[in-house]
């Protein structure tokens, strides 16, 4: 003891004056096989060359017992993945009644799930530290876990996510106004798997890792903010895996069959219903009036069919079609607005953009809202496979207030 410290003479009560640090030298790991823990564990990532590993299953070589440890998270020694010691475990809640489910890596954090609660921890110092708490947002398995390009995403019975390295953002939200209702997420979503499409920077989420069931997707698009509703016999497959990127940009899953892997090619349906929300172009409550409407589009739109409503009621008047020479077409309620050969004279079918110009069959004036809806004629024809809008443009004017 002499060697490390003194004691103050007379004053034993404020203990051991230490004439220089105390420096504790921390042996390496395989000379502390007292500390060190085997590991069977359900989750893994690593980050800044230390592996971190969730829901274990621990056993000790002092204590010589085994513990099941569901909601605790370790971490290795640097650039030995599989050497693991009692104290280096990391628990961001305990007896929250949750275990983990899934870990993921972004920007120097690690996203720990749990069934009902995210833990985003920091892991860029020697140090971790529990950065936030988010509640709702943990995920039922770990295939609901996705990297992007842009942060991690992930989905469960609430809606989809995305971390960013520094918020969580709610992919069905925007600007305060829900563009997927509660219902209708809540109906679709069962034990979800979600994946990304780098190639085209998309969000897949799939209804169920599990159920078979009708194949139904939603696709988030990364670049234009947007959602697509679509059905694939991709998905169809009642055990399917989770999502991997292959080497060449690729989705891939697998079943209890084979390998599958993500296309988003165009198929030819009847069952198209596409519909924006109730549009009051930033003025909910100043009254507009619209002249026109102008959609670019390429490929065979002879069966296609745009309505209009007001409001909030829903779109079912139609539009007269402006030729190139003026006249109008269209306008009763079987005529299908885009089934001519092109305001430029083109000829449908073909891969050049065209622009179809709208006219209202009657007058809109003293709104607030105004609402479109494009779908196929499904009594007659299907729409083209190699149909496809790149733009909507709406011609309105804000009126006076009186």
């Amino acid at each position: 003891m002499a060697n490390y410290a003194q004691m103050n003479p007379g004053k034993y009560h404020l203990g051991y004056r230490f004439p220089t640090p105390v420096l504790i030298e921390k042996l390496p790991m395989h000379a502390e096989d007292e500390y060190r823990v085997e590991l069977k564990y359900k989750h893994a990532v690593i980050v800044n060359r230390t592996a971190y590993v969730g829901n274990v299953q621990a056993f000790s070589r002092r204590k010589g017992s085994i513990k099941v440890e569901s909601d605790a998270m370790y971490k290795s020694v640097v650039n030995e993945f599989d050497t693991f010691a009692s104290y280096n475990k990391i628990e961001a809640a305990v007896n929250d009644g949750e275990e983990i489910t899934g870990l993921a890596e972004f920007a120097d954090k690690i996203l720990q799930f749990k069934q009902n609660t995210l833990y985003v921890i920091n892991v860029s110092r020697q140090i971790e530290v529990l950065e936030s708490t988010h509640k709702h947002k943990g995920v039922s398995n770990p295939a609901a876990i996705c990297k992007t390009d842009y942060g991690i995403a992930w989905a469960n019975q609430h809606g989809c996510y995305l971390y960013d390295g520094k918020k969580v953002v709610d992919l069905l939200e925007k600007g305060g106004i829900q563009r997927i209702n509660e219902l209708t997420w809540s109906t679709f979503i069962g034990a979800p798997m979600v994946g990304y499409f780098p190639l085209k920077r998309q969000i897949i989420v799939v209804d169920d890792i599990a159920a078979a069931k009708d194949g139904v997707c939603y696709i988030y698009d990364m670049v234009t903010a947007s959602w697509t509703n679509a059905t694939s016999a991709t998905f169809a497959d009642a055990v399917k895996s989770n999502f991997i990127t292959d080497w060449n940009g690729d989705l891939v899953h697998a079943t209890s069959i084979t390998p599958k892997k993500w296309s988003d090619t165009s198929a030819v349906s009847s069952v198209v219903d596409f519909q924006t929300k109730d549009i009051d172009f930033g003025h909910p409550s100043v009254r507009k009036k619209i002249y026109k409407v102008y959609i670019s589009y390429k490929g065979d739109g002879r069966n296609v069919q745009v309505e209009y409503g007001v409001d909030g009621i829903a779109p079912s008047s139609n539009f007269y079609l402006i030729s190139s020479d003026g006249s109008t077409t269209g306008g009763s309620a079987a005529a299908k607005c885009l089934n001519f050969s092109g305001a430029d004279g083109s000829s449908p079918g073909t891969n050049d953009w065209l622009k179809a110009e709208l006219k209202p069959s009657a007058s809109i004036n003293n709104i607030n809202s105004f609402r479109l809806k494009i779908s196929g004629d499904a009594s007659s024809n299907n729409i083209a496979a190699d149909f496809e809008i790149n733009d909507i443009s709406i011609i309105y004017r804000i009126k006076s207030v009186k």
